[in-house]
């Protein structure tokens, strides 16, 4: 028999108990900005977590911590090896690609190794086992790839196949957010339709706090950097 209408149900004594017991607690370290100089003061807008010596390897470090896998190339393209291992670890069968064209040299490098390559309809990408894209940067404070969607020609390619693969070049890197948010300021016209923010695989919550991969997208993210 349901509840009746305005009656609490569950175990209200528990639940304060836990939200009491974490209020007593001190806080999370944050790990991305500084605390407040005051109380009461707004903290500056630092990322604690960017070395401006070395964003590649910020990058690498704070996309590994979101899940991804990472790699740097020497070259300007992928090495042959880095991808077949990843088909294999994988079991990558068919993959589609985005219109860049780091994502398409790639997808022929892809068909060497037998992979599949449909043409990247609606249908095919939602079946497709890898999407590949690039990117128009990379956010090294949150260890983002930001999508384009007028430049890649889709937002698909990137969110349904079940692995997704970003080839892009170094030279892309940004340190933080707010360098790629300030390339639009003063010109409205620049701001895409649509910019997609990938940070690791697909995750989702809920307010038990239980974090699931991949109900809604990718269930694993690679990125291979390329000089």
């Amino acid at each position: 028999m349901a509840d009746a209408p305005g009656r609490e149900h569950g175990d209200r004594a528990r639940f304060l108990a836990t939200a009491r017991t974490r209020l007593r607690s001190a806080p999370d370290e944050n790990r991305v900005h500084p605390p407040p100089a005051a109380p009461g003061t707004v903290p500056s807008p630092v990322f604690l977590v960017v070395d401006h010596d070395d964003l590649p390897g910020t990058f690498a470090r704070i996309a590994t911590d979101q899940g991804s896998t990472v790699h740097l190339a020497p070259g300007p393209g992928p090495d042959l090896d880095v991808l077949a291992d990843l088909v294999e670890r994988h079991g990558i069968r068919s993959a589609v690609c985005s219109a860049e064209a780091a994502a398409t040299a790639v997808g022929e490098q892809l068909r060497e190794l037998g992979v599949a390559l449909p043409e990247p309809t609606p249908e095919a990408v939602a079946a497709a086992d890898l999407g590949v894209t690039s990117a128009v940067a990379l956010v090294a404070a949150t260890g983002s790839l930001v999508i384009d969607a007028g430049v890649s020609g889709s937002r698909v390619v990137s969110l349904l196949p079940r692995v997704h693969l970003c080839v892009a070049p170094v030279d892309l890197l940004v340190a933080t957010p707010g360098e790629l948010w300030r390339r639009f300021t003063g010109h409205p016209e620049r701001l895409p339709s649509n910019l997609v923010w990938v940070s690791g695989p697909s995750r989702t919550g809920d307010i038990e706090q239980l974090l699931t991969v991949g109900v809604h997208g990718p269930v694993a993210c690679t990125v291979i950097l390329t000089s």
